[in-house]
């Protein structure tokens, strides 16, 4: 299901400035996942997934101008499938493997060159050491002192997001964490936090929605969502702005990223995009859509500026936008009143349990069965057309 609201097709994208030996880095990089801007803005790491590799761009950004100056690929034997990344500050970076460990990594000065190295990380969270990790997809690093981070992973297999502490002092060593939460996710596949910690959303994959939960210091693993953000097919990477007032979302399985926005009222009852923006053309997109889930953007990430939008995919593995661009003219809807926002989540969560039933159960059967009921379980897992707003979308 595409998004209702406005389909904006061209006027953001942002043209990149690159030597040739960095743009055939950027060629090399193959199928990508996460990205993410270092705090200070100057690096731009990817995740390699394929090819269990890590490039890190030097980057130097102005309004509507990205520059990249150099590039280094990092291969290490703990580089598994190399899903989500975040830095914890801007020489250090942690890489959750979906077929491995979360490793942090001490990153080589940016020297405006191309060149490749093998790294050793300073620290593992094995899998088979930390209990609650399962196949660790997404990795997100709150802003912390000179001594302390916070870090929060998606579990892939586990239906996880777990908090855990990470002691800068002590050798980037990581503590074994505890469930932040778990009621209703499948396959969570990323995470992010507005800038002043009142909000935390979670891309729940398999319900092809967002999940938002309010102060998510003091959640519970069996909380409900406070809001639900629908009209998304695979939703992937995501960032709130600055202000929190708008979360931009990737859709892996749709040639879209999609903007959702508060209505100045906090993030409470179940939203549909104020707007969904085009960030490929179609050939691009059919060339990656190995399945219904491929093909769209998967990495998110905006500068703390708010001036460049990178979102990352298969067949086009950086592109920039210009998010005052996206927004321009996009009209905000207001908040309805807790009540009612409160019968929207009951009535989506619904439909997330019937999903979850019918799931379960073609799960259990044979795969000749599977196919005959496949139309029947893709009627009942679609999500209604409208909850919230009246709007359909132009075309």
């Amino acid at each position: 299901m595409i998004a209702v609201g406005d389909v904006k097709t061209s006027g953001a994208e942002i043209d990149y400035s690159a030597t040739a030996s960095v743009r055939e880095a950027v060629a090399a990089i193959g199928r990508t996942e996460d990205v993410r801007f270092s705090p200070n803005n100057r690096r731009l790491a990817v995740a390699g997934f394929n090819l269990n590799r890590v490039t890190v761009f030097d980057v130097e950004i102005t309004r509507a101008a990205v520059a990249l100056t150099g590039a280094v690929e990092i291969s290490s034997p703990d580089l598994n499938r190399p899903h989500g990344l975040d830095f914890i500050d801007d020489d250090t970076l942690i890489v959750a493997n979906r077929t491995g460990d979360a490793c942090v990594f001490k990153l080589p000065p940016a020297d405006g060159q191309r060149r490749s190295c093998d790294l050793s990380p300073v620290h593992v969270m094995r899998v088979a050491d930390y209990h609650l990790l399962a196949s660790p997809g997404s990795v997100h690093v709150e802003s912390g002192d000179r001594r302390q981070n916070e870090i929060l992973i998606c579990n892939n297999s586990g239906n996880t997001v777990t908090r855990h502490v990470l002691d800068r002092t002590c050798g980037y060593s990581v503590d074994q964490g505890r469930v932040l939460v778990k009621k209703w996710l499948d396959i969570p596949d990323g995470v992010s936090v507005s800038r002043d910690r009142q909000w935390m959303a979670v891309s729940n994959h398999n319900t092809h929605n967002v999940f938002m939960y309010e102060n998510p210091e003091s959640v519970s693993p069996d909380a409900n969502p406070d809001g639900i953000l629908r009209g998304v097919s695979c939703p992937h990477g995501l960032r709130f702005s600055g202000d929190g007032s708008r979360i931009f979302v990737a859709d892996a399985g749709a040639p879209y990223i999609h903007v959702y926005a508060n209505g100045g009222n906090g993030w409470r009852g179940v939203r549909s995009p104020i707007t969904s923006f085009r960030v490929m053309d179609e050939a691009q997109f059919l060339r990656g859509r190995h399945n219904p889930q491929e093909g769209g953007p998967k990495g998110l990430d905006i500068d703390d500026e708010m001036n460049v939008l990178v979102v990352t995919s298969e067949c086009q593995p950086l592109a920039f936008f210009d998010p005052a661009a996206i927004l321009e003219g996009v009209a905000v809807p207001g908040s309805s009143d807790r009540g009612r926002q409160a019968l929207q989540i009951q009535y989506e969560l619904e439909v997330v349990g019937r999903g979850w039933k019918v799931v379960r159960w073609a799960r259990s059967i044979t795969a000749e069965a599977r196919a005959k009921v496949a139309p029947v379980v893709k009627g009942v897992l679609s999500p209604p057309r409208r909850v919230t707003s009246p709007e359909r979308r132009k075309s």
